[in-house]
């Protein structure tokens, strides 16, 4: 439940970031960026096994039945087993995602 200053936090925790920090042995971050307004479309596949942060923005998310669900900054999420079919930045400020998945190979 979202308090009056974001989402509940134990007392003194720093919300969880994966910008500035280098990213664990076998990992890899990716950033992506839209402006206000934009949208990216997914495939299946295109976020498997990766844990995101939203940095910074509101993000909706657009599910292939037309369901949509909204999360702001601080929020962690995965998209395992969820059918994604568009991310949409809907707030007044660029959406910046981090998204840490594991390197190929």
């Amino acid at each position: 439940m979202d308090g009056a200053d974001g989402p509940d936090r134990a007392q003194g925790a720093e919300p969880v970031s994966f910008l500035g920090a280098p990213s664990p042995a076998g990992f890899q971050v990716r950033l992506v960026i839209l402006e206000p307004g934009d949208s990216l479309g997914c495939r299946a596949g295109d976020w498997l096994a990766t844990l995101i942060v939203v940095e910074r923005g509101e993000l909706d998310v657009e599910c292939d039945s037309g369901t949509h669900a909204r999360f702001g900054e601080g929020a962690v999420l995965t998209f395992a087993g969820v059918p994604v079919s568009r991310l949409h930045s809907v707030g007044d400020v660029p959406l910046v995602l981090s998204a840490l998945s594991r390197v190929p190979g």
